[in-house]
């Protein structure tokens, strides 16, 4: 029986083939040829997880934009309308990254972002806040507040998805909160 995992690029479980090149193995989509990053788990290899992104936005339609542009990049999707629901699905989710509107209804971004802070089991977990806002202190308060990195909407998608990869690989440090 032949070896499936799932592929990004297919967005479906996929046989694989593994080739060996110079001492290292290089596992990759049967279908599509896609590389696929494995890991050894508990004295086995198998294929890395999906990043999970938490998209928090009171807007349906960037919402529905997250969920088919993110998915088709191989991204799990989370989603919440509102910013307490999603401080919740946060803590039960652990997300790799959250990509959090700063104009929401009832609390602002800002605010929920303060909150995610709080808790430790996120403080270390990247935070990308969104904003059509134009304020020369924006930068200031989103820091302040424990963002990550602040982006402007409406965001370049490629633009998003690079910075998400910046945020993932480390390349960018979420601040430390006092």
């Amino acid at each position: 029986m032949s070896e499936t995992t799932f592929c990004p690029w297919c967005q479906s479980i996929q046989p694989v083939k593994l080739e060996q090149t110079g001492g290292q193995s290089q596992v990759s989509c049967l279908t599509c040829g896609t590389p696929i990053e494995r890991r050894v788990h508990e004295g086995r290899r198998e294929a890395a997880r999906r990043p999970t992104v938490l998209c928090i936005d009171d807007d349906p339609l960037v919402l529905h934009f997250y969920i088919t542009f993110l998915e088709g990049r191989g991204y799990r999707i989370l989603v919440a309308e509102d910013g307490l629901p999603g401080i919740e699905i946060a803590k039960q989710e652990r997300p790799d990254v959250i990509l959090l509107d700063v104009m929401l209804r009832g609390l602002s971004g800002f605010d929920i972002c303060r909150k995610l802070r709080e808790e430790r089991t996120l403080e270390d977990t990247p935070i990308v806040l969104l904003t059509v806002l134009k304020n020369p202190n924006l930068r200031a308060t989103a820091r302040e507040a424990g963002a990550t990195v602040i982006l402007r909407k409406p965001a370049d998608p490629e633009m998003l998805v690079d910075l998400i990869e910046r945020v993932l690989d480390g390349k960018i440090i979420p601040p430390r909160c006092a």
